[in-house]
């Protein structure tokens, strides 16, 4: 696969979410949520999740077994999120560190996407040491509510 570099574009496009990333960190989620309260989406979303440089491989193995969760689950609402759900790992960094950023398009109606509840519940042996992994990676997250302009394929 060849990969191709659109230099006039990319240093504008990372400055940019770098600075939108920043921007968004500073108001937070916008509505502040209680830890044992679900947390739902009701439009497409973008989430931005900030992880120490030296902490990736930590975050990227909670991430797998998210993906192991949600692949597993009964519950109809999280099989529906997975299938909208992605995450993508940035080459900008944010405030020094590593970006990874959650799309979620389109949201499941009733999933409640809290990643360490949906861990918690799938595999209630290992919650300390997700817990703990999680925790030691995290720097903190943003998310940004989107609202369809255009849809150019139609």
């Amino acid at each position: 696969m060849q990969h191709k570099t659109l230099t006039a574009v990319r240093k504008p496009v990372v400055v940019g979410l770098a600075a939108a990333v920043a921007l968004v960190g500073a108001f937070s989620l916008g509505r502040v949520q209680a830890q044992d309260e679900a947390f739902r989406l009701d439009t497409p979303t973008l989430l931005y999740v900030q992880i120490k440089p030296d902490k990736t491989a930590d975050y990227e193995a909670v991430i797998a077994k998210l993906r192991q969760a949600l692949q597993k689950t009964e519950d109809a609402a999280l099989r529906q999120a997975a299938r909208g759900w992605k995450i993508y790992k940035s080459d900008a960094a944010a405030n020094g560190n590593t970006l990874y950023v959650h799309i979620v398009d389109p949201p499941a109606a009733n999933a409640d996407y809290r990643i360490m509840q949906i861990l918690y519940d799938a595999f209630p042996e290992e919650r300390t040491a997700l817990y703990e992994q999680y925790r030691d990676a995290f720097v903190g997250q943003s998310a940004v509510e989107l609202s369809l302009v255009a849809n150019l394929g139609q």
